[in-house]
């Protein structure tokens, strides 16, 4: 009788398939396959921030004031001009005296844009009985929110200089604004 015939081609292909599905399956239980929820990273920490700049004292002259032009001390009121753009500061005289009636504006000034603390101004001068009234060069030193000095470009525009201010009431805190 003859035997038969056992092919080797199909043992080896069948050996073979079924340690390549084993490879697969045993491959899909692995770790990577499975499910896991993402994970986000971690941000990075936030830099630290330098302190705000100091504030500007000379933007909080806003207010009333008392002031030692000669005859005084007289009450100035200070405030921001409505007709201009920034930070223009007219000061108006509540109280005359010899050389300047009240409600005349005295001086009127913008902040220097390179240095805090200073106003740039025009001071009104004027002889008795506001004759020859004209405008000189000053400027405005800020102490403090309730204490600053106004001194002449040039000291000999006009006699009584240089003029101290002392806030009547409390400061402010924060500017006005423009």
């Amino acid at each position: 009788m003859p035997r038969p015939r056992i092919c080797h081609r199909s043992l080896t292909s069948t050996a073979a398939c079924a340690i390549l599905l084993a490879c697969v399956i045993s491959s899909c239980n692995s770790q990577s396959f499975k499910y896991a929820p993402p994970t986000n990273p971690t941000p990075p920490p936030a830099p630290v921030q330098p302190p705000p700049p100091p504030m500007n004292p000379a933007r909080l002259l806003n207010g009333n004031w008392m002031a030692t032009y000669p005859g005084g001390p007289l009450r100035v009121v200070i405030g921001l001009d409505p007709m201009l753009r920034g930070r223009n500061y007219v000061a108006t005289l509540i109280d005359g005296n010899k050389s300047i009636p009240s409600g005349q504006v005295v001086w009127k000034g913008t902040l220097d844009q390179y240095v805090p603390g200073i106003v740039k101004a025009d001071q009104i001068c004027a002889d008795h009985g506001f004759l020859q009234a004209r405008w000189v060069k000053a400027r405005i030193i800020v102490g403090d929110a309730s204490n600053f000095r106004e001194e002449l470009v040039n000291p000999t525009d006009c006699s009584g200089f240089p003029v101290k201010f002392t806030r009547v009431g409390p400061a402010p805190t924060t500017p006005v604004k423009d």
